[in-house]
């Protein structure tokens, strides 16, 4: 089993089979706490924890935040661009909180209407969650986002100003490139699953 937790572009890897040739900081279990990978996250780019047992120490360590469900996509058009929206200076997808009631499914249709003007998104097929860890005034979340495949037609985006997102924008594969290398790990994971890999 592995999860992994995402830091901004930090990344927390909890499994039961370590993982080999990669530079990473290995912490113990009974050293795993939110307060100790933040301190270990102002040197290293990457921690593990290996533990048999590693279900516990994962429950263990989830209790330590205030769990979210959120969901998004990525959405094709007809020409095969992706819509991608930018945030807080980096290009991301859109996505967003679950209500109360409802499917991932319509969340991932809401928020990207609601985040892009564009409206209709069909689901083609689910891709991954990903795990993101942030703190909101002094509480840290852990956010679960289920994202998806869509398609829509390439209708005139329209960013969510109000959510701070700048610009919405249909983008070529050459564009998703390019706009991959100021964006977040777990947008990169989205692709990399959309694309064939793990």
């Amino acid at each position: 089993m592995r999860t992994e937790i995402y830091f901004t572009d930090k990344t927390l890897i909890l499994t039961d089979n370590p993982t080999v040739g990669e530079s990473l900081f290995r912490l113990a279990s009974s050293q795993l706490s939110k307060a100790n990978v933040l301190k270990i996250f102002e040197t290293a780019n990457t921690i593990e924890v290996c533990d048999s047992a590693i279900e516990a120490v994962i429950e263990r360590f989830f209790a330590e935040f205030k769990y979210v469900e959120a969901a998004g996509g990525v959405v094709q058009n007809e020409r095969g661009e992706s819509l991608m929206i930018l945030r807080n200076g980096r290009w991301d997808l859109p996505k967003g909180h679950v209500d109360c009631g409802e499917s991932d499914e319509a969340c991932a249709v809401r928020e990207i209407a609601e985040e892009t003007g564009v409206v209709g998104a069909k689901i083609v097929r689910f891709l991954c969650n990903t795990l993101h860890a942030y703190g909101v005034y002094g509480v840290w979340e852990l956010k679960r986002t289920a994202w998806f495949e869509l398609t829509a037609e390439a209708t005139e985006p329209k960013p969510q100003s109000e959510e701070g997102i700048l610009c919405a924008r249909w983008c070529s594969e050459q564009q998703v490139e390019e706009n991959l290398r100021s964006t977040y790990p777990t947008v990169r994971n989205v692709f990399r699953v959309k694309n064939g890999g793990r």
